[in-house]
């Protein structure tokens, strides 16, 4: 989508980090490692920014102790006078909730799914111990591929758990931990529940079946 609008998938995962991060510096590996692209690309992109004024760059100088020299580093931030950058992170943003809508179409195609819940880091939940939670009888292995597309399309990776109803029932009878911490994290959103017929207030109503 956001490719399509700025002519490059490397140039997006490239914003998107750093819009996430406007206080942090990256230098060119650190990104290139960051949104698994090719260093070359990497580069390109990184000077398109920087026409647009979109980033900025400095240099600093490291001591070498073998070759008694000083080495030359170039690192990249966002451009604090950047007058695009609430434009960019509101689209962004809207771009995130259209990708987690269209996700959660494709999930509730693939069978019989009871419960989605978004936690981890769609929350900014660091101690969370997944980002999505998906309970039904489903298409495990299509369930899979449409993570995958998920990870590709918001350019990162995504912590997800899979449980099918009789998992489900088994870890609520023995009062599993894991599926307790999920179920009672006030921080999560609650995009379809059809475990229990009253909705808690954790719910988000954008989404909310």
């Amino acid at each position: 989508m956001f490719e399509q609008l700025f002519g490059s998938k490397t140039r997006v995962k490239i914003m998107r980090l750093f819009l996430d991060n406007p206080e942090k510096k990256f230098f060119v590996r650190e990104l290139t490692r960051l949104t698994d692209s090719l260093i070359n690309s990497v580069r390109r992109e990184l000077d398109n920014l920087i026409e647009l004024k979109l980033i900025c760059v400095q240099e600093r100088k490291e001591a070498d102790a073998e070759k008694k020299s000083l080495n030359i580093k170039k690192f990249y931030f966002l451009n604090p006078k950047n007058l695009f950058q609430q434009d960019l992170i509101n689209l962004f943003a809207k771009g995130k909730i259209l990708l987690e809508k269209k996700l959660i179409e494709r999930i509730k195609r693939l069978g019989a799914v009871h419960y989605i819940s978004f936690g981890g880091t769609f929350v900014e939940d660091d101690a969370a111990k997944t980002d999505l939670l998906i309970i039904g009888d489903l298409d495990k292995d299509k369930a899979v591929e449409n993570m995958e597309k998920f990870e590709t399309e918001v350019g990162r990776s995504v912590r997800y758990t899979i449980m099918d109803s009789a998992e489900y029932q088994l870890r609520r009878d023995i009062a599993d931990r894991f599926l307790n911490d999920i179920m009672e994290n006030v921080k999560n959103i609650v995009v379809l529940d059809r475990l229990t017929k009253k909705k808690t207030n954790t719910e988000h109503s954008e989404f909310v079946e």
